[in-house]
């Protein structure tokens, strides 16, 4: 039986959303997104482990990679990276001006 992973599920989408953020602007402010990545993807670091080591969040070890970052499986901040490209897509829609 085949199985399909967090990682594998969480590619596909971080995948979706590169392409649709460089298909909406090619000047995306890989800057600003790249500052702002760094900083959740830290806070993302800090709080799950904390939800996990609490018994908050558990997860099933057969569908996670087995690496990890503390006790935060890597597929869980996959949701991080889709969640601030996603901002970007829209902030840039919402803020480009028409010529």
């Amino acid at each position: 039986m085949n199985q399909f992973t967090y990682l594998a599920l969480n590619i596909v989408f971080m995948l979706i959303a590169f392409v649709i953020l460089n298909l909406v602007s090619r000047k995306s402010p890989w800057r600003a997104i790249g500052f702002t990545m760094f900083w959740m993807l830290l806070t993302t670091l800090v709080f799950d482990n904390v939800i996990i080591a609490l018994g908050i969040v558990g997860y099933d070890v057969t569908k996670i990679s087995g690496l990890l970052l503390g006790l935060a499986p890597i597929e869980d901040f996959a949701y991080t990276v889709v969640s601030v490209m996603a901002v970007a897509i829209i902030w840039t829609k919402v803020t480009r001006t028409t010529k």
